[in-house]
Parts: C-alpha cells; sequence; structure tokens
C-alpha cells in the first residue's frame, strides 16, 4: 500500500499563483488552497507505477524506404 500523498500547503498555493501570474488576493488564498487541494487529491493519490500501459509505445525508423502500407 502506498502511502497517502502530503497535503498541499499554502507556499505551493503561493508559488502555482505566483507561476500562473495571476493577480489573486491573499485574504483569497484559503478559498483558493481549499479549491486546489479538493482538485488535485485524487491526482496525488494516484501511484502511476500501479497504471499499466495499454499498447506498446509507436516507434518512428528514419530509415526505413517503405513504409508499412508498401508506399514510399
Amino acid at each position: 500500500m502506498t502511502p497517502a500523498p502530503p497535503e498541499l500547503t499554502l507556499d505551493e498555493v503561493r508559488d502555482r499563483i505566483r507561476a500562473a501570474g495571476l493577480p489573486i488576493p491573499e485574504e483569497r488564498l484559503a478559498l483558493i488552497h481549499s479549491l486546489l487541494r479538493d482538485a488535485l487529491r485524487p491526482i496525488r493519490a494516484l501511484d502511476t507505477r500501479d497504471a499499466l500501459t495499454l499498447e506498446p509505445a509507436p516507434t518512428f525508423d528514419a530509415a526505413a524506404t517503405i513504409n508499412r502500407h508498401g508506399r514510399r
């Protein structure tokens, strides 16, 4: 079982706001923090190592003279 993801801190919210370049007043920070925390909770809880790939990744052969449909 994977450990619980760390909670989103107010400093992380400030960093995200600064990176987005949004003029959000400091008095709205608690509201933005709760909305962002709730929105990101499922994503932060996801362990991508448990996710299986559905198909192999496509590959590209730049040296191929004929594609798989027989065209040049």
